[in-house]
């Protein structure tokens, strides 16, 4: 039996350079790729609803991990919006599929099994999220600033998600990418 001490183990093994590895994920592609069949789309609800692309954008981003979640791939669900009931999906979507999640209220983070609606295409779940965003009485405080992104984003989070940084999460998307491009 051969003993390898921990001390012999950390030597051999070089530390994880994580810029390295963060610039390599961001060069790979998949980013750009997104953000570029997704601003088209954004633009278009922009035109029907008058809210702007760059936070469409984001937060099709931060809600479907660059349409990579199991929700957008098999439900194309790209904004996280639950049923209303587990069998009222809404005007657009089709049905409603049960899905775990982490909610934060009430505190603390918990997990939970929630009824997410299902569309028919990509363009049905933005169509639904600009719909839902300039005819719920939740996120009426936003139309008024939706000529200023952030103070948008910064509206709609405060009862679109329970992460106290939602916000600020899609302003650094917004950032990080130029998504700001697509209100020109």
């Amino acid at each position: 039996m051969i003993h390898i001490g921990l001390a012999a183990l950390l030597a051999v093994v070089p530390p994880i350079d994580q810029a390295s590895v963060r610039d390599a994920a961001l060069s790979s592609g998949f980013q750009e790729a997104y953000v570029a069949s997704a601003g088209p789309i954004a633009r278009e609800i922009h035109a029907a609803y008058d809210i702007p692309a760059s936070v469409t954008v984001a937060q099709s981003i931060l809600e479907s991990n660059w349409g990579r979640s199991r929700l957008s791939v098999n439900e194309l669900n790209y904004f996280g919006f639950k049923c209303v009931t587990p069998t009222s999906p809404g005007p657009i979507a089709l049905r409603c599929a049960s899905y775990p999640t982490t909610e934060c209220i009430p505190a603390p983070c918990h997990p939970v099994d929630a009824f997410f609606r299902s569309y028919a295409s990509v363009s049905d779940s933005f169509r639904d999220y600009g719909r839902l965003l300039t005819t719920s009485s939740n996120y009426a405080a936003a139309l008024p600033v939706r000529d200023d992104p952030d103070a948008f984003v910064r509206a709609v989070a405060r009862k679109y998600a329970t992460d106290p940084e939602y916000a600020n999460k899609v302003i650094r998307l917004m950032d990080l990418y130029d998504l700001r491009r697509f209100d020109r």
